[in-house]
């Protein structure tokens, strides 16, 4: 028996967290709308509701799975094949947006890491360090008030 998929005139409530802003965005959407609808419909509730801070629509903007999430979901995609419903919309970098043709995509233009020179570890260290000296004195000094 054929798996049948799901109805696409179906709508769902999608919550999407905008760069910088307090809250997310819920907003219904069905599930054959694509991934550029679905900003759309969020750019509209969005100014729909006032929200601070207000956006800058001349950039265009890219759908996240999540805050941490390096690629953008394609534009034609459609959110019922999107794995969640809850998403991440922030601007689009102007600069890996020319350097990757307008895909979106941070990973491909990553290079190999480099190692760091050990001398770069050493005020961190130093910084750690003299951090827990002040702590020390600190439950140091806060003993010796008791005793008064």
């Amino acid at each position: 028996m054929p798996c049948k998929g799901y109805n696409k005139e179906a709508k769902v409530v999608i919550n999407v967290w905008v760069e910088r802003s307090p809250g997310p965005v819920r907003t219904m959407v069905k599930l054959g709308a694509s991934v550029e609808d679905a900003i759309k419909l969020v750019l509209h509730k969005y100014a729909d509701e006032r929200r601070t801070p207000k956006l800058d629509y001349s950039l265009g903007f890219e759908l996240h799975h999540s805050y941490f999430s390096l690629q953008s979901l394609d534009k034609l995609q459609l959110i019922g094949d999107a794995s969640c419903r809850t998403f991440y919309l922030r601007k689009k970098s102007s600069l890996a947006h020319c350097r990757n043709g307008g895909s979106g995509s941070y990973v491909s233009k990553i290079g190999p890491a480099k190692a760091k020179s050990p001398a770069y570890f050493v005020p961190a260290f130093m910084a750690r360090t003299v951090a827990k000296i002040v702590r020390g004195i600190r439950r140091l000094w806060k003993v010796f008030l008791c005793f008064r």
